[in-house]
Order: C-alpha cells, then sequence, then structure tokens
C-alpha cells in the first residue's frame, strides 16, 4: 500500500483516470477528497472539495467540509504575554477610530492660576447668566416684525400664528409593466454512440438533462442487456433512480415493454444497495412500474415475482 490503512482501499490516484477522462465529473472529486482527508492531506482535500462546489454549489458535504478545513488551515497568530507596564505589546484586531489622529498640547499650570482662571465662574454668577439668557429669548420669540409685499410691517405671535396647510398627496407614479420574460431553450444534440463505460455514460447525461426527451431517447438506445456491463460497479442510487422515472413517465404513457429494462438493472453488482436509498416518492415510481409490469408482460408469474421481491414493493 502507499501509506493508506486497510480500512480505506481507495488512493487518491485511483481517482486521477476519471478525472483525466471527464473533469466535471464531481464524484471523482469528492471521492479523492475524501481520500485526502483520510491521509491528513487538508489543503488538497480542500482544493478538490472546492472544485466540487464549482459545479455543484449546493452540495452540503462539500460546502460543510470548505467550511471546517478553511478555519482548521487559518493561520495561527502568534501572541506574546503583555508584561507589566508595556503598552506596545498590546493585541489590537483594529484601529480605534476611522478619524484621522491630531496632536493635542497639555500644559501643566500652578494652583494660583487655576484660581485666577476660574473666579469668575462660582455658583451664582452661573445662574444670573442662565436667568438672563432665558428671559432675553423669551422676549424675542413673544413677538416678531415681519413684513409683507408692501413694505408694511405686522406683529405676529406664536399662539397666533395659521398653521400651515398641509400638502395634497402627489399622484402616484405609474409603473410601467415588466416585459415578459424570454426562455431560452437550448439545443442539445442527441448522442449517437452508445455509451462504452459509466464514465461515458455520466457525461452524456449531464448534458441531456435539461432535456428530459432527448434523455428518454438516449436511454432507450441503450440495450437493457448491456446495463451490467455499463455500469459493473459503480451503479449509483441516483442513476437507478433516474432509469426508474424514464420509465415512468416516458415508457408507460407509450405503452412500451419494460420487463427487459427492469431485469437487466437487477443483474447489475450495486443494485441491492442502491435500491436501499429510495425515498417515499421513489417507491411510488417503484409500485407503479410494477402494477402496469403485472398488467401488460408476458413473461411469467415466477419471473414478475421476482422482480417484485427484488425491488423490494409492496404492492
Amino acid at each position: 500500500s502507499s501509506g493508506i490503512n486497510a480500512e480505506w482501499p481507495l488512493r487518491p490516484g485511483d481517482c486521477d483516470c476519471s478525472i483525466e477522462l471527464d473533469d466535471t465529473y464531481t464524484k471523482a472529486y469528492l471521492r479523492r477528497a475524501t481520500a485526502h482527508l483520510k491521509l491528513d492531506k487538508k489543503q488538497e482535500a480542500l482544493d478538490d472539495f472546492k472544485k466540487v462546489l464549482e459545479f455543484e454549489p449546493e452540495n452540503k458535504l462539500a460546502l460543510s467540509t470548505v467550511k471546517k478545513l478553511e478555519v482548521e488551515l487559518e493561520p495561527e497568530v502568534e501572541y506574546t504575554p503583555r508584561q507589566p507596564g508595556d503598552i506596545t505589546n498590546k493585541k489590537r484586531t483594529k484601529p480605534l477610530s476611522d478619524k484621522p489622529m491630531r496632536r493635542i498640547h497639555i500644559e501643566e499650570i500652578s494652583v494660583e492660576e487655576y484660581e485666577k482662571f476660574n473666579i469668575g465662574f462660582n455658583k451664582n454668577n452661573i445662574i444670573e447668566i442662565l436667568e438672563s439668557d432665558i428671559l432675553a429669548k423669551s422676549e424675542k420669540t413673544k413677538s416678531s416684525n415681519v413684513k409683507d409685499n408692501s413694505g408694511e410691517a405686522k406683529k405676529t405671535t406664536l399662539s397666533t400664528a395659521k398653521p400651515v396647510p398641509a400638502t395634497k398627496p402627489s399622484k402616484p407614479i405609474p409603473v410601467p409593466a415588466r416585459a415578459p420574460a424570454v426562455v431560452k431553450v437550448e439545443y442539445v444534440e442527441l448522442p449517437t454512440q452508445v455509451p462504452a463505460n459509466s464514465l461515458q455514460f455520466n457525461s452524456d447525461v449531464r448534458k441531456l438533462k435539461s432535456n428530459p426527451e432527448k434523455l428518454f431517447e438516449y436511454v432507450k438506445q441503450i440495450d437493457p442487456d448491456v446495463y451490467p456491463k455499463l455500469f459493473q460497479q459503480s451503479l449509483e442510487a441516483d442513476q437507478l433512480f433516474m432509469f426508474l422515472e424514464i420509465f415512468e413517465k416516458f415508457y408507460i404513457p407509450r405503452k412500451l415493454p419494460i420487463y427487459q429494462e427492469l431485469y437487466y438493472l437487477t443483474r447489475v453488482q450495486r443494485f441491492s444497495m442502491a435500491i436501499m436509498f429510495k425515498t417515499k416518492e421513489q417507491e411510488q415510481t417503484i409500485g407503479a412500474l410494477l402494477k402496469y409490469l403485472l398488467q401488460t408482460s408476458d413473461a411469467g408469474k415466477e419471473a414478475i415475482v421476482h422482480i417484485i421481491k427484488e425491488y423490494g414493493s409492496r404492492i
């Protein structure tokens, strides 16, 4: 072995070939990143998880792991304990103020100069100053001379001042209607060759995923007896249920036979593990397919019962 334990047989180099064949194959990046983590190569793992997010921005595993690794790989700031009386070693995360600093000149004065400076500001003098200021302001605001257009002065008091009429609300400005959104339909060319391996199949499916009709035609041109050789040990749950959803949405309405398709999917080595991860909606899809199989197939009772057991469904 190359430094990896028996509990994790996958090595980072095992995924390099898959990435060279298809540099958008996110599962290969995920597996290589996981292998890097097992080898404690955190930076390499972080790079691969970030590559996954370029193709699948909502991938929960990659999002959570990237956040964790970025925290772990953040360089630590060396901190020296502060000595008594030392103010130069104080750790600051940000400046105290964004405003520019200015120099203030401070001059020491004697007690005599201080008393001389404050001699006119005793308690009684402050009260007198405040009272005179208040009286002056009240006299000023009681009446004021306002000149009209003819030049005559007239007195107005605060109590007799006319209220300012409220302004009428302005009419709402009409908002022009938005133009209808233009939906661009991208033309996808159907691959003419049957995929030779699962890597080519995954690459073709990613290109056709936005066009379900083309994806149905692509799947239909693959002979069912090729499924075991095509996927070998690489059948994933999402691939399996993609087939089943296509059978339900396109094969049943067109009354196409589905026994061979369902049977040869069970012959793929990883089928029993992939079928375990089904949701309630996917269980309903399997139930609809098996009911359709019972109504239309002439494969025989034993063969159909075998299919039902393999898919683990109760009709």
